[in-house]
């Protein structure tokens, strides 16, 4: 039997049968009628539309799964090993439940013009008490122009007119913020925002560099070393301009930003006709400390003396043959498969499978279990790709074909390449594994290594086939029969009696080595096991800091004093219950400004990151305070974290509070009152 190597379930059919002509022929016409495709857990996929530079939260018109709430667990997992996707953006969290939450589940532009659509691939779990259910779908990011951007970009362009060269200054003539409107808000600017973005790809941003003062008449030139006056700049003969030094990650304010006199520095030809700076802009509320927006941009800086983009091509010493032994898991070197690109660093080009090989499927050796559709020349350099062949014996020699298009940096792709596979017959004796799909199961759960997931061969006797572990279960532990186990044979297997149980850790992966012999010849192969987190944590208490205000102040709390992280579900939504009120105050919350505050009982700490819970001293003669709180988070029904009477610590400005779930205040009356 051949399974589908990303098939939507754990669990399959068994062998197929031969059907007789008419029922063949009436199975046929229903599988082309509307509503009689491959099920599926997905009922609504429209995708989601963000602002180029900004970000989008996931709405439940969005996405939606026909798997009801109350019946079974459910869980998405985005796809990180698949650089084809999330190309311009990131979706967060990396794993979130089917029926998320509003502002739970975001996507994150990172300001490329290039681009007006992206994908991200999701990875939906199915968790029954006996079975594991998945399926692969791609959600689209539809990326569109905004109306009304903070950051605004003149038509004076940044230019550079000659390899090696300099730009102007960055600023107000090139480069401007549009957010005077917006009282009580700092606006700042940081520099390559996110690490690793590589950008410039073909220059750096520079800076001048105040020039020491010349040496007077009665000191030697040789006090003022080199490097002071800028020389070390690292450029082909020296001929950068002195005075200058590269600028690194940094954050600023936005009117400090354009009056820095930044430029951009060409350093690396041959290069195509344009490159680009990226920069984040922050306004943060001046009272609260929370980001009001943030928005993100790539400068585009013009080189005149370059050339437009070119197209990545195929290597002209690859073989683009790949000889592979039946059954065995075959890695793709640079000698079967190249390309070649003058602009881009070959370990940033991007391979995307276009056509896919008829049987078996591409792999990544971090996951060997699961198909990939693109994968990095690093990742192909370093022998991280490979080609599963099927689980299916020939006696001829098999040949297949694999399409491939290479990416590069700024995403030209190049004309199709394709890779020959040829599978040779085996001949040997010794047991081998025809199909692994590993493992999916919920944080701890228990499930049966079954024949579907876990498949061997052997040519002489498949009864005399054992297993022995040797190797892995970090995190769980194997059963035969109901019973501790290590050792079990193939029928075992097949009758499904061999389950693996998890130790309901935190933990997200497990292994299992096996030795695999028939007596004879043995071998040794390593099981996968990919377990979801399932949301059975409470909140937990990481900021809890002491304030002092006036009496009869009312003062805001702001998130970086009172603080809650989750390590299963959003802390968006960790709710604060209070317990034991203040005594000589009331928590409040505030919606607006200039709007009447009102006491709760709690509050959501999305409300705290918002700036609109505060705590009212009364007036009295009571100068300490305290209340305390149960944290809980979004779970039905919510894990409610331990509380905890803490006894009012010494206070002083910005110490923090003992551990617990109690939050003091110090108000300080005028003398003589």
């Amino acid at each position: 039997m051949e399974l589908a190597p990303d098939s939507m379930s754990s669990r399959s059919w068994g062998g197929p049968r031969a059907l007789p002509p008419p029922l063949l022929l009436l199975l046929l016409l229903l599988l082309l009628l509307p509503g009689w495709a491959s099920p599926t857990f997905i009922s609504v996929n429209r995708g989601v539309r963000v602002m180029k530079g900004s970000s989008a939260f996931l709405l439940g018109d969005d996405l939606k799964f026909a798997i009801p709430k109350e019946k079974d667990a459910c869980k998405v997992e985005v796809v990180m090993n698949e650089p084809m996707t999330q190309r311009v953006g990131k979706l967060t969290p990396q794993v979130f439940d089917c029926h998320f939450l509003p502002n739970e589940v975001k996507y994150i532009h990172n300001g490329c013009p290039i681009l007006d659509e992206d994908t991200v691939k999701l990875r939906l779990y199915r968790f029954t008490e006996t079975d594991t259910f998945m399926e692969t779908f791609i959600l689209r990011v539809y990326l569109l122009e905004p109306d009304c951007n903070i950051i605004r970009m003149s038509n004076n362009v940044l230019e550079v007119s000659e390899f090696y060269g300099l730009s102007r200054a960055i600023d107000k003539n090139v480069l401007r913020f549009d957010y005077e409107g917006a009282a009580g808000l700092e606006c700042t600017v940081r520099l390559d925002p996110v690490p690793g973005s590589r950008l410039p790809a073909h220059g750096q941003v520079v800076l001048p560099e105040p020039r020491p003062e010349k040496p007077r008449g009665d000191q030697p030139h040789s006090f003022f070393p080199e490097s002071q006056l800028g020389t070390d700049l690292k450029c082909p003969g020296g001929s950068c301009s002195l005075g200058l030094k590269k600028a690194g990650s940094f954050k600023v304010s936005c009117e400090e930003f354009l009056l820095m006199g930044l430029r951009y520095q060409h350093t690396d030809p041959p290069s195509p006709n344009i490159d680009y700076i990226s920069i984040r802009l922050d306004l943060t509320d001046g009272r609260s400390k929370i980001v009001y927006k943030s928005e993100s941009a790539w400068l585009p800086v013009y080189i005149r003396a370059g050339i437009p983009n070119q197209i990545p091509r195929a290597a002209f010493m690859a073989m683009f043959i790949l000889e592979v032994d039946q059954f065995i898991l075959t890695s793709l070197t640079t000698a079967v498969l190249d390309c070649e690109e003058d602009e881009t660093p070959k370990p940033l080009l991007v391979f995307n499978v276009t056509k896919a090989p008829p049987q078996g499927y591409v792999t990544h050796l971090w996951d060997h279990t699961r198909p990939v559709s693109s994968f990095t020349w690093k990742d192909l350099s370093d022998m991280q790709i490979a080609y599963q062949p099927p689980n299916s014996s020939h006696s001829v020699r098999r040949h297949y074909e694999v399409e491939v298009e290479a990416y590069d940096f700024f995403f030209e792709r190049s004309a199709p390449i394709t890779v020959h596979i040829s599978i040779r017959t085996a001949d040997t004796n010794a047991p081998r594994v025809s199909w692994n799909t590993g493992l999916n199961l919920l944080e701890g759960q228990s499930r049966a290594i079954t024949w579907e997931q876990f498949q061997i061969v052997d040519n002489d006797d498949i009864r005399a086939v054992q297993l022995v572990t040797v190797g892995g279960l970090q995190h769980g532990q194997l059963t035969v029969r109901g019973g501790k186990g290590f050792l079990f044979t193939v029928a075992d297997l097949q009758a499904g009696v061999v389950r693996y149980h998890h130790d309901d850790s935190d933990s997200t992966k497990d292994f299992v080595v096996f030795r695999i012999f028939d007596g004879h010849h043995s071998i040794r192969h390593k099981f996968p096991i990919n377990i979801l987190p399932k949301d059975d944590s409470p909140p937990f208490l990481i900021n809890n800091v002491v304030i002092e205000l006036e009496e009869g102040q009312t003062i805001l709390i702001q998130g970086s004093m009172l603080r809650a992280s989750d390590m299963d579900s959003s802390d968006d939504y960790i709710f604060f219950n209070i317990t034991k009120p203040p005594q000589a105050g009331e928590i409040m919350k505030k919606p607006g400004p200039g709007l009447i505050g009102y006491p709760v009982p709690g509050f959501l700490q999305r409300d705290l990151f918002n700036g609109i819970i505060h705590y009212r001293h009364f007036g009295g003669e009571i100068f300490e305070d305290s209340f305390e709180f149960v944290l809980w988070d979004s779970h039905e029904p919510p894990n409610l974290s331990v509380p905890q009477m803490v006894d009012h610590p010494h206070y002083s400005s910005g110490r923090p509070a003992s551990k617990g779930g109690s939050w003091s205040f110090s108000a300080f009356g005028c003398q003589g009152n």
